[in-house]
């Protein structure tokens, strides 16, 4: 079998995989909010998850910066544009994944996968009482997903594939997870949310 190559990448393809993120996100705001009845029903998930992304993308001011640096960068302006539970938690995510790129220039997945452990950790963190079934849920579960596939050095475009189809798979148990959801017969709107932003 012939050895897969380590691809690393750098600020500018981090730069692009944020405004990826955002164009994904804001093309699926109206599906997001209408899933939004955990932790209140105020059909604002989308929308908000939506306005973090979008401040975290303008705070990149180089985007020829270092992993490093647009990372930090995006997790500032994630931070200060954060909206809503799922825009607080979303911003702790890149503030997390920031933590865990600092000090690089480029990244491996296996640097990825390390920086989405951090991310977990950090958006548990925030939340007082965390509730499975939700957008924790999902990244912890991308977390783990990605620590897996980075000990095979598989390629990085497979590797993000396999995390984005764990990330699928959470987002439809969530109901069997928190029973307002089956209840309402939708699944978690910021674990769906977050769907797409690895989508």
């Amino acid at each position: 079998m012939a050895a897969v190559m380590e691809v690393e990448l750098d600020g500018l393809d981090l730069r692009k995989a944020f405004e990826g993120a955002r164009l994904y996100i804001e093309r699926h705001i109206d599906e997001v909010n209408s899933l939004n009845v955990f932790p209140v029903p105020d059909g604002d998930t989308g929308i908000n998850m939506f306005l973090t992304i979008k401040s975290a993308t303008e705070a990149i001011e180089r985007p020829d910066s270092s992993a490093a640096i647009v990372a930090a960068s995006a997790a500032k302006g994630a931070l200060l544009g954060a909206r809503g539970n799922s825009g607080v938690i979303l911003s702790q995510i890149l503030r997390g994944m920031a933590k865990g790129l600092e000090g690089k220039e480029t990244f491996s997945f296996a640097d990825f996968a390390h920086a989405l452990h951090i991310a977990s950790e950090q958006a548990y963190k925030v939340v007082e009482k965390p509730v499975e079934g939700t957008i924790l849920t999902a990244i912890r579960e991308a977390s783990e997903e990605a620590s897996k596939i980075a000990e095979k050095k598989t390629s990085f475009a497979r590797a993000i594939s396999a995390c984005v189809l764990r990330v699928k798979e959470t987002v439809k148990r969530t109901p069997e997870m928190l029973p307002v959801l089956k209840e309402a017969g939708v699944v978690d709107a910021g674990a769906q949310g977050l769907y797409y932003f690895f989508k």
